[in-house]
C-alpha cells in the first residue's frame, strides 16, 4: 500500500499559536520599517545658534517660519536654487522627475504672503565670490532692496562674471543705484568680514558642510531640492 503521507503538502506551522506568534513577529518588524523610515520630532534638529544678527532679511519681520538660507554666489547650484543657472537646472530637471527651482517659488507662495521670512548667510562652498558678498553687504547697510536687487545680479552672473574683481562689483552696486560714497566707505573699514566671519561660524556650530543649506524653523533642507521639499516643511510648520 503506497504512503499517503508523502504527497501530503508540508505545514509551516504546527498549531494556531505558532501561526499567531509568526504574524505578530511580522507586524512587529513593519512597525519598526515604519519608525526608521519616517522621522520622528527627535530627529528634527533644533539650531539655537541661528540667529539673525545684521544679516540681510526678505519678508516680514513676524512671519511665522524662517529659513535661514547658507549660500554663496559662486555656487552654481546655489544660483540653480534661485532660479539662475540655466545649465544645472535643465540636468536637475533631467534626473529629478517634478524638479522646480526652490527659492523663486518661496517666495512668490510665502514670502510675498507674509508667512515667511528668509535670511541670507554666507558660506564658502565655492568661496569664489568674496568681492560680491562684500558689495552686497554694503548695499544691505545702505537699503536690504538694493542688496536684494544686487543678489539677483550676481546668481544670473555667476558664470561669466568674475564674482572677486571688486571694481566690476562696483559698478553692478552702482547701475542698481547704490550710494557710490557709503559703499566705498564701508569696504574701507571692512566692517563686512566680521558679519562673513560671524555667519562662517555659525554654520560650522549648525554642522553645514556645503551650500546651498536651509534651515527652515531648524529643519534641515541640504543642497538644491525641490520646491516640493521646501512646500512640504512649510506646510507643516504653519499647521502647528
Amino acid at each position: 500500500m503506497p504512503n499517503k503521507s508523502k504527497n501530503k503538502p508540508k505545514r509551516l506551522f504546527k498549531s494556531k499559536t505558532q501561526i499567531a506568534v509568526a504574524l505578530g513577529i511580522v507586524a512587529a518588524l513593519a512597525i519598526i520599517l515604519v519608525l526608521l523610515l519616517v522621522p520622528s520630532a527627535d530627529n528634527i534638529p533644533q539650531n539655537s545658534t541661528l540667529q539673525i544678527g545684521n544679516s540681510p532679511v526678505l519678508g516680514e519681520e513676524d512671519a511665522p517660519v524662517v529659513i535661514y538660507q547658507f549660500t554663496d554666489f559662486s555656487c552654481p547650484f546655489c544660483a540653480a536654487a534661485e532660479g539662475k543657472n540655466f545649465e544645472v537646472i535643465n540636468m536637475l530637471k533631467s534626473r529629478i522627475s517634478g524638479w522646480d527651482a526652490p527659492m523663486p517659488l518661496v517666495k512668490e507662495n510665502y514670502v510675498d504672503t507674509g508667512k515667511v521670512k528668509i535670511v541670507f548667510k554666507y558660506f564658502p562652498g565655492h568661496g569664489a565670490a568674496a568681492a560680491a558678498h562684500a558689495v552686497a553687504l554694503g548695499l544691505n547697510e545702505q537699503n536690504p532692496e538694493l542688496f536684494w536687487k544686487f543678489s539677483d545680479r550676481a546668481f544670473s552672473g555667476a558664470a561669466t562674471l568674475n564674482l572677486n574683481d571688486l571694481t566690476k562689483m562696483k559698478a553692478i552696486a552702482k547701475e542698481l543705484g547704490a550710494d557710490e560714497n557709503a559703499l566705498n566707505e564701508y569696504l574701507t573699514s571692512k566692517e563686512y568680514e566680521s558679519q562673513l566671519s560671524e555667519d562662517i561660524k555659525m554654520a560650522g556650530a549648525n554642522k553645514v558642510e556645503g551650500t546651498p543649506t536651509f534651515f527652515i524653523n531648524g529643519r534641515v533642507v541640504s543642497g538644491a531640492q525641490p520646491f516640493t521639499a521646501f512646500e512640504d516643511i512649510i506646510e507643516e510648520e504653519l499647521s502647528k
